[in-house]
Formats: C-alpha cells, sequence, structure tokens
C-alpha cells in the first residue's frame, strides 16, 4: 500500500506533513485557500493525495441492484444523492452467487455547492456515504432501510461469510413477510396491490408456485362497488367484497344450494 493511502489518523502530523497526506480539517484549509475563477465563480479546488484508504463497500445478495450483460449495465442500482456528489452504483448478486460486485467508497468526499459568487466544500466521510446510500440513519423512515432489499455495507473486500449470512438473514425475513401480505391480499381478491416487490421476494425464496405469482389476469369494475375484480369470478365476496353475484347460475350451484340444504333445518339467506 503507497503511504499516501494510510488515512491520516493513523500517523503522527509531521510524518503526515512529510507524506504529503491531509486528513478532513487539513483538506478544507487547502481547498479555502486554493481557489479560482470559472464563469464568475469563484471555485474552491479540492487538493490531491487526500486518504483513499480505508475503503467501505457496499454489496448485495439480492437481485436488487444494476445487471451486467456483455459487461454492460443496466444501470438500476445507480443512487443519485443529489447535485455535488458522484453517482454511486450497487450491483446485484449474480444467480447462483453470495452477492454481487462492491459498490466502493473512499474514506473522504467533499459535498460542493454554489453559495452565490463563489463554492463551498462541506466535508463527509465514507461512513456518512454509506449511511445516505442505504437510507439508514436520523430522519430516515425505517421501511426505506435498503437492507430490506439485500444490501449491506463491509468494510471488507471480500465481505466476511458472518456479514453475508447477516444479510442473507434480514432480506430472508423481508421477504417472508411479503409473501405473507401477497398470500392476504390474493385470498382478499386484491390482486392490484401484488407487485413485483412481493414476486422477487417468492422467487428468492423460491415460492414460484404460489398462485399469485404468475397473475395475468384481466380485472374489471365490480358493478356493485366498482372495486377492480378478475374478469369471470362467480361472486365478489364478503367481508372484502360487496357480495355482489356475477353468475347466478353458477352461485346457485356453488353456494345456494348448500345454504339452502333442507337437511339442516332451515334456509340460509344470502
Amino acid at each position: 500500500m503507497a503511504i499516501k493511502d494510510k488515512i491520516a489518523a493513523t500517523l503522527t502530523k509531521g510524518e503526515a506533513a512529510k507524506a504529503g497526506v491531509l486528513d478532513a480539517n487539513q483538506a478544507a484549509e487547502v481547498i479555502t485557500s486554493n481557489s479560482r475563477k470559472q464563469y464568475g465563480f469563484t471555485r474552491k479546488m479540492v487538493p490531491t493525495g487526500l486518504p483513499t484508504e480505508p475503503k467501505l463497500y457496499i454489496y448485495s445478495v439480492s437481485e436488487y441492484g444494476s445487471h451486467v450483460v456483455d459487461g454492460k449495465s443496466d444501470g438500476t442500482g445507480i443512487v443519485n444523492l443529489g447535485p455535488g456528489f458522484k453517482q454511486f452504483e450497487v450491483y446485484a448478486c449474480p444467480d447462483g452467487d453470495d452477492y454481487g460486485e462492491p459498490c466502493i467508497l473512499d474514506p473522504i468526499y467533499f459535498f460542493e455547492e454554489a453559495k452565490v459568487d463563489v463554492t463551498e466544500h462541506t466535508f463527509q466521510s465514507g461512513q456518512q456515504m454509506a449511511d445516505a446510500i442505504m437510507m439508514i440513519g436520523p430522519g430516515m423512515a425505517a421501511q426505506l432501510d435498503r437492507r430490506n432489499i439485500g444490501w449491506f455495507v463491509s468494510p471488507n473486500c471480500p465481505p466476511k461469510d458472518e456479514e453475508v449470512d447477516r444479510a442473507k438473514e434480514i432480506f430472508t425475513a423481508q421477504c417472508q413477510r411479503l409473501i405473507r401480505e401477497a398470500d392476504s391480499y390474493y385470498a382478499r381478491n386484491q390482486l392490484n396491490e401484488i407487485n413485483e416487490t412481493h414476486r422477487r421476494a417468492a422467487k428468492y425464496l423460491k415460492q414460484n408456485k404460489k398462485a399469485w405469482v404468475s397473475i395475468e389476469y384481466k380485472m374489471i369494475d365490480c358493478p356493485g362497488c366498482m372495486e377492480p375484480v378478475r374478469e369471470g369470478i362467480i361472486y365478489h365476496a364478503p367481508p372484502a367484497g360487496c357480495g355482489y353475484i356475477f353468475d347466478t347460475e353458477e352461485y346457485n350451484k356453488r353456494y345456494a344450494q348448500a345454504l339452502n340444504n333442507p337437511a339442516k333445518g332451515k334456509q340460509a339467506t344470502v
């Protein structure tokens, strides 16, 4: 490892100065004193020689992330943190592998923004960048946490087995929740609520025989309540449905005759 790649915190100030390595505070001082005019702005320049170690790595144990085909990425795993930041890309886990290629983060970043006629740089650590990509930490809603789609952060390349196992454990729990949710939607005939996240969960847990995985039914409006229902159903059954009967003859065969069985001693009303 080149000496400049040793983060400044591991060296004395004298050693760091001799090696030409800057920490975040020293870099900020250099930025302030190193500027040039560009398009009417006084642009402060980020110095070279910043530490590049230790790095962090973001991996995916799922199909969430960019897929690479014939050496080209489809870009589905690109994360844009906004103007002033570089784009990051997390790669999906290929079939048969335990995790995908890493998204690599350096230890120091500077967010550049314009203030009137001068640019300023705000320090961001690699860990802060990782938290932003993963959508975890203060102010982030729990449902946005990208650990739920199989992503995880590691200081190791390759990651340790226990890190991969923990990521799989979290993603498996999320997939199990999604499958239970889809089962509930299917039972209540709320087929429009079943989406790609449910199908991906079923695929990951090898539950591809679930009836709702390959639903391609035509949906129509129920005349009784105007809610979308699957075309060809006999009865929009309560409690989720309004009770509207689409096929009276078939309904009588399957439901009314059973309910009106004289052996039961009385006639049931539907």
